[in-house]
C-alpha cells in the first residue's frame, strides 16, 4: 500500500504545486520565479521528494491514529501546510505584512487544496478507500 501512496502522493503534490503554483508565481513575480525549464525541472524534483515525504507522513498518521487515509491524508497536508508557514511567518518576525507575501500563502494554500483533492480522489479510484 505505501508505495502506492507514495505514487499517488508524487502524482498530486506535482499536480498542486508544479503544474499549479509555478506557473501561477511565474506570472504574477517574473523576477523571482522565472518561467524556464530549469525551474520547471526544480519544482518537479522538489515536489517529486515532498510528495513521497506526504505519503511517509500519511501512511503513518493512518496506522498510529487508526483512521482512514481520507482523514490521514486531509489531516497530514492541514498539518505539513500549517508548520511550514507557522515556521516561516514566526522566523521572519511574526508577521505577513505585504500583499504580496498574503498572495503567496494564499496561492500556496489553493495548491494545498489541489494537492488534497487529486490525492483524495487517486486514493479513493485506485485503493477504494
Amino acid at each position: 500500500m505505501l508505495k502506492k501512496l507514495v505514487l499517488h502522493s508524487i502524482m498530486a503534490v506535482n499536480a498542486g504545486y508544479t503544474a499549479f503554483l509555478f506557473p501561477l508565481l511565474g506570472v504574477l513575480y517574473p523576477d523571482r520565479v522565472p518561467l524556464t525549464f530549469y525551474n520547471l525541472l526544480a519544482f518537479m524534483l522538489v515536489d517529486t521528494v515532498w510528495g513521497a515525504i506526504l505519503a511517509v507522513i500519511v501512511y503513518l498518521v493512518a496506522r498510529l491514529a487508526r483512521i482512514g487515509l481520507a482523514r490521514a491524508i486531509t489531516y497530514s497536508i492541514v498539518m505539513m501546510w500549517t508548520i511550514f508557514w507557522l515556521t516561516a511567518v514566526l522566523s521572519s518576525g511574526g508577521t505577513i505584512t505585504s500583499l504580496d507575501n498574503v498572495i503567496v500563502v494564499g496561492a500556496d494554500g489553493v495548491a494545498a487544496l489541489i494537492t488534497w483533492a487529486t490525492l483524495s480522489r487517486l486514493v479513493k479510484h485506485y485503493t477504494g478507500t
